[in-house]
């Protein structure tokens, strides 16, 4: 019973959960600026409810926030179109 593993084969192994990791990073970030973007809005309506002057900041954060994410999960699925 050989249980020692080489180099190469621990490599081998990480190499073989990248896809899988990197799927799991979009997800993420996918799932973090939706909900950041969601409290943007939440945000937006308070101060526009509250009349403080601060709707329109919130507003472009949401907005921001929702470009970035949009762009981040397009660029990722665009990498993994071109990584096979």
């Amino acid at each position: 019973m050989n249980g020692s593993k080489g180099l190469a084969d621990v490599l081998r192994g990480l190499i073989d959960t990248v896809p899988v990791l990197a799927w799991l990073v979009v997800v993420l970030t996918a799932v973090a600026g939706v909900f950041l973007a969601g409290y943007a809005m939440v945000r937006f309506y308070q101060a526009n409810a509250a009349g403080d002057g601060m709707a329109g900041n919130w507003l472009a954060a949401a907005i921001v926030g929702s470009t970035m994410t949009c762009v981040t999960v397009l660029i990722a699925q665009l990498s993994f179109y071109f990584a096979d």
